[in-house]
């Protein structure tokens, strides 16, 4: 579970950097996270329900063609794991930090 928490801190705070000033926000916990479209922190249902799901989907349309593959809703959580290494997690950033672009210019 420590080396879990490890790879789930290193993808989500690396999907924040990729973000930029953009209005995203990432929430998690050991083995699971999910990127929310919103200026705001999304801390209940209400506030993910605000969230701009056009946006997740043009971000999740964007690491499709990228060759990796997050939840196909933002409502759902992506589940790190003990096989995702440092390089699924880089190559991870690196299509998330085009895809953020594509979704949010």
């Amino acid at each position: 579970y420590v080396r879990l928490r490890g790879i789930t801190e290193n993808l989500a705070a690396s999907l924040r950097d990729a973000a930029g000033d953009r209005p995203v926000q990432v929430s998690g916990a050991p083995g699971l996270l999910t990127v929310f479209f919103s200026a705001e922190p999304v801390r209940d249902f209400a506030a993910a329900s605000a969230s701009d799901t056009e946006a997740y989907g043009r971000f999740c349309r964007a690491m499709l063609e990228r060759g990796v593959y997050p939840p196909a809703s933002q409502f759902e959580a992506w589940f790190p794991s003990l096989a995702h290494d440092d390089d699924c997690v880089a190559r991870t950033i690196d299509a998330a930090e085009e895809a953020f672009q594509q979704a949010v210019s």
